[in-house]
């Protein structure tokens, strides 16, 4: 079992510590292989089981746009290939068409989902989510200057109940095809729903208890409970 860290010097905003120090402790530091910017991803290369990548500034988007370019059917194999992915905040932008920016100037992105992205760097948006992957409900936060553009009804991750999707006015959030997995969604997002990430892991043959589970679910309870009452879902 390898977990692949990709460039968390880099890409560790808005609670992502949070996210490799489960991966960490769930998987052991010994399986982590924390690839530095600007290594090439050892997934590309086979002998990686999970890929993680978190929030970044817009910045650190170009560099790392600029370090895969011409990876794109890299990437593709190795979603065909069944490698399993999560991507959360700002990454999932990577993996669209383009990144706009709002003085006109254009980024190209990997190009492997239907969808663009335009940045609006004084105009953030904030609110909480709330839905289900599967059976599991899931909780996240938004926290965003950015907006996004197509369509991501083919590769659905999560049904919304209460918020905005990741193309605004739409019910889907986050991009699910095979085993890739990205979501705007912060928190972060593996530590806020427990349920869900046992059952992420045990994709790659997880079958033991998370590290403080049972806070970890009792938390858990206590957002879900809250939730429904704040918001009469």
């Amino acid at each position: 079992m390898r977990v692949e860290i990709l460039y968390g010097e880099l890409a560790n905003l808005l609670g992502e510590h949070g996210t490799q120090n489960l991966l960490s402790h769930t998987f052991g530091e010994s399986n982590i292989v924390r690839t530095a910017f600007p290594k090439r991803p050892e997934f590309l290369d086979g002998d990686i089981d999970f890929v993680y990548m978190g929030s970044m500034t817009e910045q650190s988007q170009r560099l790392v746009l600029n370090a895969w370019h011409g990876l794109n059917d890299d990437f593709k194999d190795a979603i065909e290939r069944d490698v399993l992915f999560f991507f959360t905040g700002n990454a999932l932008d990577l993996v669209g068409r383009t990144i706009e920016y709002e003085k006109g100037e254009t980024v190209e992105a990997l190009g492997l989902f239907p969808f663009d992205t335009y940045c609006m760097r004084y105009k953030r948006r904030n609110e909480a989510v709330y839905g289900s992957f599967q059976s599991i409900d899931v909780m996240g936060f938004r926290s965003q200057f950015t907006t996004h553009r197509g369509t991501l009804q083919e590769h659905p991750f999560i049904h919304l109940k209460y918020g905005d999707g990741t193309i605004p006015d739409s019910q889907v959030e986050g991009i699910h095809k095979n085993r890739f997995f990205a979501t705007e969604l912060l928190g972060p997002f593996l530590v806020l729903n427990p349920l869900f990430s046992k059952w992420l892991f045990s994709l790659v043959g997880f079958d033991d208890r998370l590290p403080f589970e049972e806070a970890l679910i009792r938390a858990y309870g206590v957002r879900k409970k809250d939730f429904r009452d704040s918001f009469s879902i």
